[in-house]
Parts: structure tokens; C-alpha cells; sequence
């Protein structure tokens, strides 16, 4: 069963309304105070690499409205020597077995130690793996985030190394290892039924400060012309204590988008934004974001926006 149900028309996302309900509803808001759970009492999930396997650890969850963070990601700091983090070549596909069949899985490599916590999404083959790339070989957060048909949100983590040994490291100067500079945009346009306010003008970074967008279909993006674009820079109110599942997807001309990437904030980086890249750039002159549900927000309570592409 594949969570998400998209068909590709103009200006048009589609889900199903089992997907709308379980995470715009169960998901819905959380508790007043903190909650606290064991992680035996979750669902198991592996890593299968190369023959192997390896356990993944719950981070957080939702379930009946309770957002648990169970702990923090890891860092290099708690392992003495380098060579004791899980290694993974770069490039090389990897799986995840679930005690419990999910309804949806994603996965990410996470660096927290940037400025601004960076997810990079795996690409997903059609056989339900994903490739564990990175523009750089170094030390990551694997993140696995699941949903399960009973509304259940858990995201799995696992801190690894992505090794590269045919890769020359004089060749990664810092402009080589940059996603791209900030862009220019044309225009930015809530689409929908906005609870606030519509932001519909031309307009120049810095964009978009303490902006709230209520419940929309979709937050339209147009640049000047035709750019490649890698990832985008989003703040989210409340980013701390709530979970926001959006779409990406681009265009060239306006009318035929990209199948989606779907992402979601980590619960970690507290009221910072975070950056969100693609598995590839992409040639792109239009975005949408749509929002798929949040734990606490209608929409996307969007408090910092940029783009980055070259």
C-alpha cells in the first residue's frame, strides 16, 4: 500500500483521504506536558547493508496525539574511535525490515552539527530500497521515518559513516561541496483558503518572516527563469514540539510537476529552520510545497523560506 496517492495535473496534488485523516487528524496536536516512553514498546526496525543487519533506534514518536521524544540524535562524541561508527559506502543501497509493516517509510542521512540541521532525502528504487548519497563522504544521522496504518508516527535513527575511499578528497572544495547560493524569486503565492493571509506579489529575499498560512492546498513558488534547484531552507513554528509533513515538487513550465519528495522537520533543532535537500538537483522555474498534516499547525506555520540552486 503506498501512502501517498499523487496525480499529476496542473496545480493539483491528490491524496487519499485515509492519508488526510491519519496524518491531519490522528496526528493532530499533542499533550500539554512531556511524555515519555520505552522503546520496547514501539515497533522494532533494522538496517539491512550488505548482508548485515543492524538495529535502529527510536527517536521519537506520535500516537494518540503524544509526541514522545524518546533521545537525541547521536554524535560522533559518544563513540572513542571513528572506526566504531557503522560504515556505509557511498552510493550503495540500503533496506529497513519493520517488526511491523509501515503504511509509508523515508529515509534520510542527517547532519546536526551544520549551522542549520541539513536532511538530504534518499532516492527510493522502485524495489523499496534507497541509496545512501551524499554530495560529501562523513558522519550522518540515518533517519528512517514511519508511518503505520494505525496513525502511529515513528522516526528511527542510526548514526553512520559514509566512506568513499575511490573518491579524491582534494577535489571537494568548499564550492564543490555547496548546494548552490541563495535564489532570487519572482513570486510567491498561498494557494487554497488561507485561514490569515495570502502573500501574492513580487517580492525579493529575505522572504518571509512570522508568516502563517493556516490551512492551504499548496504554497506556490516562481523564479525568474529556469534554475537548477537542490534543496530549500524552511523555519516551521512550533518546529520543537510538532511534526510537519509537506511535498516538494518542481516544474519547468508550471504545468507538469515532478512525482513528489516528501519530507517532514526532525522535532530536533528547536525553533531554527532546517535545510532540505533533494537526492538531485533539479531544472526547475516553479515549486510547490503542500502541506500533508501536522501535529500541532493547520498548514504550515512557515516562519523562514529560502531556495538554493545555482
Amino acid at each position: 500500500m503506498e501512502l501517498f496517492q499523487y496525480v499529476k495535473v496542473k496545480n493539483v496534488v491528490i491524496s487519499s483521504a485515509f492519508i488526510i485523516f491519519m496524518i491531519s487528524s490522528v496526528l493532530l496536536s499533542v499533550g500539554p506536558g512531556p511524555a515519555f516512553a520505552q522503546s520496547s514498546e514501539l515497533p522494532k526496525a533494522s538496517l539491512l547493508y550488505n548482508g548485515g543487519i543492524s538495529d535502529l533506534k527510536p527517536s521519537l514518536t506520535i500516537k494518540d496525539k503524544i509526541m514522545t521524544k524518546i533521545q537525541a540524535p547521536e554524535d560522533e562524541h559518544k563513540f572513542e574511535f571513528n572506526t566504531l561508527i557503522y560504515a556505509i559506502n557511498r552510493g550503495d543501497m540500503v533496506s529497513f525490515d519493520f517488526e511491523e509493516e509501515p503504511a509509508q517509510v523515508d529515509a534520510f542521512l542527517i547532519d546536526y552539527e551544520t549551522d542549520y540541521t541539513t536532511l538530504w532525502a534518499l532516492e527510493k528504487t522502485p524495489n523499496g530500497e534507497f541509496i545512501a548519497n551524499t554530495p560529501s563522504p562523513g558522519l550522518y544521522n540515518l533517519d528512517v521515518h514511519a508511518v503505520y496504518p494505525d496513525g502511529e508516527y515513528v522516526s528511527y535513527s542510526k548514526f553512520v559513516n559514509i566512506v568513499d575511499n575511490d573518491l579524491n578528497l582534494l577535489s571537494l572544495t568548499p564550492q564543490s561541496n555547496q548546494c548552490g547560493n541563495e535564489l532570487s524569486l519572482d513570486k510567491v503565492t498561498a494557494m487554497g483558503n488561507p485561514a490569515t493571509s495570502v502573500l501574492n506579489e513580487v517580492i525579493n529575499q529575505p522572504l518571509i518572516k512570522e508568516l502563517s498560512f493556516g490551512i492551504i492546498d499548496e504554497l506556490s513558488i516562481q523564479l525568474p527563469d529556469v534554475k537548477n534547484i537542490c534543496g530549500i531552507q524552511l523555519g516551521l513554528r512550533n518546529a520543537q514540539n510538532s511534526i510537519s509533513f509537506f511535498a516538494v515538487q518542481s516544474s519547468s513550465d508550471g504545468k507538469l510537476y515532478s512525482d513528489p519528495i516528501i519530507f517532514a522537520n526532525t522535532g530536533f533543532s528547536g525553533e531554527l529552520p532546517e535545510i532540505y535537500k533533494y537526492p538531485s538537483s533539479v531544472e526547475a522555474k516553479f515549486l510547490k510545497i503542500v502541506p500533508l498534516g501536522s501535529t500541532l499547525e493547520n498548514g504550515l506555520g512557515i516562519t523562514d523560506f529560502k531556495l538554493f540552486g545555482h
